[in-house]
């Protein structure tokens, strides 16, 4: 009789415990199961800002890469027509920041300085404008990384 009530006990500390644990756990996870939000998303709660995400383009050698940048940015759209156009057309814009960034590090980037970001802003900014045909959205660089290879 005593290993009975001695199981019951554990159970039902199991089951006390499991009540107390999961609505902790739910609260944590978000409300809904939504997922937290993004370190871009989390920056400003303006509704005109387009999070981008991270973009990176390697530094090409005659026979091999020397480093890469790395660049966390977001688009400011005020007007609202301009920012449906420019939400409906992310894979556009997200093309042509990357081939910028690429321009950059590969026509523009001096091997072994730290990256220029006025002329990465200016060829990210001239990618945005020319993808949706009318300026208006402002590039906002959040953070720039030069990431030199090892042994180079």
């Amino acid at each position: 009789m005593v290993n009975g009530m001695h199981a019951n006990r554990i159970l039902a500390i199991a089951i006390l415990s499991a009540l107390c644990v999961g609505p902790a756990l739910a609260a944590t996870s978000g409300d809904g199961g939504q997922a937290p939000a993004s370190r871009q998303e989390r920056l400003t709660s303006a509704d005109s800002w387009l999070p981008m995400p991270t973009l990176a383009a390697c530094i090409l050698n005659r026979t091999s890469t020397s480093g890469t940048i790395i660049v966390d940015m977001g688009i400011d759209v005020p007007d609202a027509n301009l920012r449906r156009h420019a939400a409906a057309n992310g894979p556009r814009i997200r093309d042509a920041l990357r081939t910028a960034l690429s321009t950059y590090a590969n026509a523009y980037y001096r091997n072994r300085t730290a990256p220029d970001p006025a002329t990465i802003t200016r060829l990210l900014q001239q990618a945005v404008d020319q993808t949706l045909g009318a300026s208006g959205g402002r590039v906002l660089l959040v953070n720039i990384i030069y990431q030199r290879r090892q042994g180079v």
